[in-house]
C-alpha cells in the first residue's frame, strides 16, 4: 500500500470514495475547503486504486485544548479488515497531530455502525458523549461522540 496527499487534481477520486462509503453526500465547498486551507489528507492506494482516504483539521475545544477532529475517514468495502483503516489513522496521528501538539483525536460517529464501533474501540477510542438528533437528514439521527488520548 502506498500513501498519497490530496490535492486539487485527485480530490475527485477523494469525492467518490466518499459518496461511495459513507451515509453523509459531502458539498463542492466541503472539498474546496479540504484543497484550499490547512487541512490533513491522507489517501490509501493498492496498485495506484484509491481504496481508503482520511480527512481531518485542527479543532480548539471550549477548554483551549487543541484537538484533531477526524471529518472523514473510509475504507472500500472489499479491502477492510486488511489494517487500511488503522494505518490511515496512525498516519493522521503522527504526521498531523504530533506535529500540532495535539492531545486528543475527535469524531462523531452515527448510531449503528457497530462494525465501525468496534474499529475505533480496537484502535484505542472511547465514547465521551452521546447525541441525539444529532442528524437531521439520517436514521437513525444519533451520534456517539469518541475521543482517543494521543
Amino acid at each position: 500500500m502506498k500513501f498519497g496527499e490530496l490535492t486539487p487534481k485527485n480530490f475527485e477520486q477523494l469525492r467518490v470514495i466518499n459518496y461511495m462509503t459513507l451515509p453523509v453526500i459531502y458539498s463542492e465547498r466541503f472539498y474546496d475547503y479540504l484543497t484550499s486551507m490547512r487541512r490533513y489528507s491522507k489517501l490509501a492506494y493498492i496498485k495506484d486504486v484509491l481504496v481508503g482516504a482520511i480527512s481531518c483539521k485542527e479543532d480548539i475545544d471550549d477548554s483551549g485544548e487543541h484537538v484533531c477532529y477526524i471529518m472523514t475517514i473510509t475504507v472500500l468495502k472489499p479491502y477492510r479488515r486488511y489494517g487500511i483503516g488503522t494505518q490511515l489513522l496512525e498516519k493522521a496521528q503522527e504526521e498531523c497531530m504530533r506535529q500540532r501538539n495535539v492531545k486528543r483525536m475527535r469524531l462523531h460517529m452515527q448510531f449503528g455502525n457497530d462494525q465501525a464501533l468496534a474499529f475505533y474501540k480496537k484502535a484505542g477510542f472511547e465514547i465521551a458523549e452521546t447525541l441525539e438528533d444529532y442528524y437531521t437528514d439520517l436514521t437513525p439521527s444519533g451520534c456517539y461522540v469518541l475521543e482517543k488520548l494521543i
